[in-house]
């Protein structure tokens, strides 16, 4: 495995302990299945999957006789998936640890290929998109959702400005940054050879019932890697920095932008 993806997969094979303690991994899972429209006995592919926050829905919404292939790097995320599929009785569902990126499939494979919050990570994007396309029967659709130039905010620049003064080396890495207009966006579906697809914009607040509610959105994403490169103490300063400061400005929600991207194959 790439180093790159190989980081992420450790990333978040620490955060799996506290991924689905998340609310907003499910609700835009869902909106990303509902918007697709899926029909009884469609096939649905997924890409880098999590614990299949839309792959659950979408073999739900597919039916006994439709079919879902979940993809991800990191197999404690997909163990999480495979348990809660089993919990509710979803057979026809699986849960494959690949990368994306080394797929392969005869054309028309698929009646949906998604990706939520994960697009993103891949190198080629384009060159996935492009593959991707070819994955689709006539009258299939890409559904991908990816983060907008507003995420966990304040919350998620709070931690990051303690972070940064703890230790100024571990700068974030913005590979949601590389998606988050619709330009961008565009770009990527234009160097695919791909028209340029429809998206939608949701803004999303996340409640939370105290400060101290925000906490599991950094054990639970990415961030967990900036945290846990840090000294015990380090954390303690800066989760106390982050709980405070939200609590000192009365802060009840975690306000998220999204984009929902839908190209549909004729």
């Amino acid at each position: 495995m790439p180093r790159d993806l190989a980081e992420i997969a450790a990333t978040y094979t620490a955060a799996a302990d506290h991924f689905d303690d998340l609310p907003f991994w499910s609700h835009f899972g869902r909106a990303t299945v509902t918007r697709l429209r899926l029909k009884p006995g469609d096939r649905v592919l997924d890409l880098c999957c999590g614990t299949g926050a839309s792959a659950l829905p979408a073999a739900e919404a597919v039916g006994p006789s439709g079919t879902v292939l979940g993809v991800d790097i990191t197999e404690a995320l997909l163990d999480r998936g495979r348990a809660k599929a089993a919990a509710a009785g979803l057979r026809n569902v699986r849960f494959d640890r690949t990368a994306a990126e080394d797929l392969t499939f005869p054309p028309a494979s698929f009646d949906a290929v998604i990706s939520v919050f994960g697009l993103f990570f891949i190198d080629d994007m384009a060159g996935l998109l492009a593959r991707a396309s070819t994955w689709l029967a006539p009258g299939g659709a890409i559904g991908i959702t990816t983060w907008g130039e507003e995420v966990l905010a304040p919350g998620e620049a709070l931690f990051w400005e303690a972070v940064l003064r703890e230790a100024p080396s571990l700068a974030p890495k913005s590979h949601a940054g590389r998606l988050d207009t619709p330009d961008k966006i565009a770009a990527v579906f234009a160097e695919a050879g791909l028209p340029r697809p429809a998206i939608a914009h949701e803004r999303w607040d996340m409640p939370l019932a105290s400060a101290e509610d925000f906490w599991p959105v950094i054990l639970g994403t990415s961030n967990r890697a900036a945290l846990e490169a840090l000294s015990p103490q380090q954390q303690t300063r800066v989760h106390a920095f982050v709980i405070d400061t939200l609590r000192a400005r009365g802060i009840t929600s975690a306000t998220m932008d999204v984009l929902y991207v839908e190209s549909e194959r004729t």
